[in-house]
């Protein structure tokens, strides 16, 4: 629900910034789109669409990349936008005006509708894939297609303006709505077909989602070096990247490195990252049987310490020979058909130590009261100790 909901909000934000970029970026070709003579050759023709569609689409690329920085930094960032979606939305605009107006001009016959259409398709394709260079992770297939879907959706309302309101503002109105759908389609081309994705979730209550790839989303409060800045954390923190299939997370300040599935989770400063993955969907709660919170007393009464594990604000006793099933921890899968996802043992002969044994089939990540993080991998055990915190995937226990 966070993700789709985070996406919509994206992509009306994307939508809007399109639409104005598109808007402003005709405005400024008005003045010679009037100058332009009645009567053109082919190549004066494909040579001021090209100059006219490069503005519109200068515009257009600038105000997504603006979009795009506004929604993973929280504020403008209106230099970056002009440095990275200005010029190559210049050119890739020049390029697919001029490319569409040659094969309109040159197969139709001036009043082809749906030839025309078709170029804008081709024009917001050459500028999604354009975007594409700049947007990490939104992929060349995914950028091309979302932009000609964009483009082809946005050309339609163009002829409906065009034939609806005078000159100026069907123009105005056109490439508003050719940016507006261009931006729209390249998430909803984001969010339909990733693999995999981080939902980023704030104490706030704001959520962000951002498309896991081969290039690395980055954490930290270098806003050089991380994607995403967070206050108070290291300059780069943490980093995700999906390599070879897999979701792969390294904590840059310990050096240690986790596979991770759907649903587990990381937190760092003021935000929760959560993964999520379409191939691997996260555990739910289904079919699993009614809670039952283990009490099995220990084999010997006798413990230096009597320690429980805090779920929420459920308090399970550990003890010696204590069991815990997937209806103990949801989030968890057991490895075995018994549904047993962990088990407390005896680490001496006088029970002076207990550790709780990983009998699931994923990683726990377990946090000590000094800060120190350890992975807690299948068929090992964690020595329990007083106020460490252990990452179940989607639930958080403490050693209480």
């Amino acid at each position: 629900m966070k993700r789709n909901l985070s996406a919509l909000k994206k992509a009306l934000q994307f939508g809007i910034s399109g639409a104005v970029g598109g808007f402003v970026g005709n405005l400024i070709t008005e003045p010679f789109m009037q100058r332009l003579p009645g009567s053109e050759s082919f190549f004066d023709s494909v040579l001021s669409t090209g100059r006219w569609f490069g503005l519109v689409g200068g515009g257009i690329a600038t105000a997504i990349m603006f979009g795009y920085y506004y929604y993973i930094k929280g504020k403008p960032q209106i230099k970056q936008a002009l440095k990275n979606g200005g010029l190559f939305g210049l050119i890739a605009g020049a390029i697919s005006g001029a490319i569409a107006e040659g094969i309109y001009s040159g197969i139709g016959d001036g009043n082809n509708e749906l030839l025309r259409v078709i170029c804008w398709g081709i024009a917001g394709s050459l500028l999604g894939l354009g975007l594409a260079q700049r947007i990490p992770n939104l992929g060349a297939l995914r950028g091309t297609g979302g932009g000609g879907v964009g483009g082809v959706l946005g050309g339609c309302l163009f002829i409906l303006f065009a034939y609806n309101l005078s000159g100026t503002a069907g123009r105005l109105a056109g490439c508003a709505a050719i940016g507006f759908w261009i931006g729209i389609m390249l998430v909803v081309a984001e969010t339909l077909f990733n693999k995999a994705w981080l939902v980023i979730s704030y104490d706030t209550g704001a959520n962000r989602t951002l498309t896991l790839g081969s290039e690395p989303v980055t954490f930290g409060s270098d806003e050089n070096l991380s994607i995403i800045c967070i206050p108070n954390v290291s300059p780069l923190a943490m980093r995700f990247q999906l390599e070879a299939g897999q979701i792969v997370c390294e904590n840059v300040d310990s050096g240690a490195v986790s596979y991770l599935r759907s649903g587990d989770q990381k937190k760092i400063g003021n935000c929760t990252i959560t993964v999520g993955n379409s191939d691997l969907p996260a555990p739910t709660t289904a079919n699993i049987p009614p809670t039952f919170i283990s009490d099995q007393p220990a084999v010997n009464s006798f413990t230096s310490r009597q320690f429980s594990l805090k779920l929420g604000s459920r308090v399970i006793p550990l003890s010696a020979g204590t069991q815990l099933f997937t209806s103990d921890i949801p989030s968890l899968t057991a490895a075995a058909s018994n549904g047993l996802v962990a088990i407390v043992t005896s680490r001496s002969r006088n029970e002076l130590s207990l550790g709780l044994t990983n009998l699931c089939d994923r990683a726990w990540w377990a946090t000590d009261i000094q800060g120190d993080i350890k992975m807690v991998e299948p068929e090992s055990t964690l020595t329990l100790a007083l106020g460490t915190q252990i990452e179940f995937g989607e639930i958080d226990g403490e050693i209480v």
